[in-house]
């Protein structure tokens, strides 16, 4: 079994201004630290392994969570971009509201950037090399599997874990995209759209079944949230 803990980072910078950002930011708030060192220190899970987007904004989320002593040894800790948020290409550093985002367009693609579908295909990855590594135990990866993919499989080789707990440290669409991948498979069920707010946990199990197939179990949504009602936007 797999204790997942998705993690979405605090409040950034560019949040604040309603800027659409990117690789280059300036992290996150006072408040988006906060809200993470505070979520770290009310919560008594040990986290064993940790993967984070390689963004400026979760890296000073897990860096806070590493000050609050929650975060693995630094040889369990992985810096991928597979877990980064969905890349909005050209109108990065425009407001919010210049952006012509339509749910329902899920493969809508900005000029230079990805579609919801697109982020939805890392996603895919990323629960298949969770599932192949820490389920099925496997250390090597695929000859087919893609770049990112292998250096996951290559970074983790050393990583031994007793109670798989896992967090992954990323982005409000990665997260919308999990739901989404999660919901088409049929492994979760839920009633009405789930928001991701900043510096909340997403907690699953994943469980293997028959035939190396694997099935989701939904623990919590959004733990954690009710201190920060009172700073939100």
């Amino acid at each position: 079994m797999i204790n997942l803990y998705v993690f979405r980072h605090g409040q950034s910078i560019y949040q604040c201004l309603r800027v659409i950002s990117g690789l280059h930011e300036f992290g996150l708030s006072a408040l988006g630290k906060y809200q993470t060192y505070n979520l770290a220190s009310r919560t008594d899970v040990d986290f064993e392994i940790a993967y984070i987007s390689d963004t400026k904004r979760t890296i000073e989320t897990f860096e806070m969570l590493k000050l609050a002593g929650k975060m693995p040894s630094e040889e369990n800790c992985v810096f991928t971009p597979l877990i980064r948020e969905k890349c909005q290409g050209d109108f990065i550093m425009q407001e919010f509201k210049a952006f012509p985002d339509d749910p329902n367009k899920r493969n809508f693609t900005p000029k230079n950037g990805e579609s919801w579908e697109d982020v939805q295909v890392r996603v895919s990855k990323t629960f298949d090399f969770l599932v192949r590594r820490y389920l099925l135990q496997q250390k090597e990866a695929k000859q087919d599997d893609d770049e990112l993919v292998k250096a996951l499989f290559q970074q983790s080789e050393h990583i031994e874990s007793k109670k798989n707990n896992i967090i992954l440290v990323t982005h409000y669409g990665f997260i919308k995209e999990i739901v989404q991948y999660l919901k088409k498979a049929d492994q979760l069920q839920l009633e009405q759209p789930y928001f991701a707010q900043n510096a909340t946990l997403f907690t699953l199990q994943l469980f293997l079944k028959e035939n190396e197939s694997w099935q989701a179990k939904i623990i919590s949504l959004n733990s954690y949230t009710r201190q920060y009602r009172p700073f939100m936007d």
